[in-house]
């Protein structure tokens, strides 16, 4: 394929996640006003799952067609870093809306269930030798007993209210019209991979760092403009729910690539390099992080420390996805 076109491609399946992602987070923020499912449950698995799909389809596609098992790893650990950056990024812009935001205290547990993740994929990439059955490593049914905690651990109905009930569409038509907004987002996100894969060979760049620039950045749009529409609409708790569920989910994502990992030739989705290395660290802080600032935002007592605490906190995400960005380009030596 001539480079003009992988270019333009690339960029048109982009600006076809965008605007499904702006439709979707305007589809949810329907379902969660006019529904009496929590606005964690829609954000945390209804519209994760969704904003997640290319994360899955892409790794999927890493595994089975382009047999860049690189990616996958850094496609996933890529889009939880991105993510906690966006969301911090998000609320930064939004922050006049988030003064008087709520967030379910479920979000702590959920967090922590993330982080017991991020120890299973350390594991998984550190030991994996130790830890490998057949083609698999145990490191991914422990994420999948992590996963299944977080869905057992969620509240299914509405805790405080959310969502903008100004909109004219019914329950049933926001339904399916989110329905038909993921099946066109799984066309997008198969064709994104495609793209990527030549657009890596063709800047001869490593499998796990390409993984997390084009993939990682191009897949977590969803979580990006969706959580950005969600907070413009006021609804912080299910654009809260959409970041963290999507990064739990994305670890699920191991699991399912890593069970399909079988094909000859193929190696382990837990690669250990530099880029996964700074990944793995960095994530773990911005989630730690993440923790700390609802934690403080939920205080009843809003004093100028906590304010600033919380700016403060919005912000460290996204310098540690920076700095990983100049490591990774070897502008900054470690």
């Amino acid at each position: 394929m001539p480079e003009p076109l992988v270019y333009i491609g690339y960029s048109v399946m982009v600006a076809l996640v965008v605007f499904l992602s702006i439709k979707l987070g305007k589809y949810v923020d329907v379902i969660d006003a006019k529904s009496s499912i929590s606005g964690a449950f829609i954000g945390s698995i209804m519209l994760a799952a969704v904003t997640s799909l290319p994360e899955l389809f892409t790794s999927l596609s890493a595994v089975w067609i382009v047999k860049e098992n690189s990616m996958v790893i850094g496609n996933i650990l890529g889009s939880d870093l991105i993510n906690l950056a966006f969301f911090g990024v998000i609320l930064l812009i939004f922050w006049r809306g988030l003064k008087k935001a709520n967030f379910s205290k479920f979000y702590y547990t959920a967090l922590l269930i993330a982080l017991g993740m991020y120890v299973m994929a350390m594991l998984g990439m550190y030991v994996g030798d130790y830890l490998q059955l057949s083609w698999y490593s145990l490191a991914s049914p422990a994420i999948l007993v992590l996963y299944v905690l977080f869905v057992a651990k969620m509240p299914k109905t509405a805790e405080q209210d959310g969502g903008s009930d100004d909109d004219n569409l019914t329950l049933k038509q926001a339904v399916i019209r989110f329905v038909i907004c993921a099946v066109v987002l799984i066309g997008a996100s198969i064709a994104m991979t495609y793209f990527t894969d030549i657009v890596a060979d063709k800047l001869f760049l490593d499998g796990t760092f390409a993984g997390a620039l084009f993939l990682g950045v191009a897949t977590s749009l969803p979580e990006l403009i969706s959580s950005a529409t969600l907070c413009y609409r006021g609804n912080y708790n299910a654009a809260a729910g959409n970041i963290i569920g999507s990064n739990v989910f994305n670890f699920m994502i191991l699991f399912v690539a890593d069970v399909f990992s079988f094909m000859p030739g193929s190696s382990g989705v837990y690669v250990l390099n530099t880029s996964s290395q700074w990944l793995l660290i960095f994530g773990m802080i911005a989630t730690a992080v993440t923790f700390v600032m609802l934690f403080l935002k939920n205080r009843k007592e809003q004093t100028l420390g906590i304010t600033v605490g919380v700016r403060a906190t919005n912000a460290v995400p996204v310098v540690l996805y920076v700095i990983y960005l100049l490591i990774a380009c070897n502008i900054i030596a470690v």
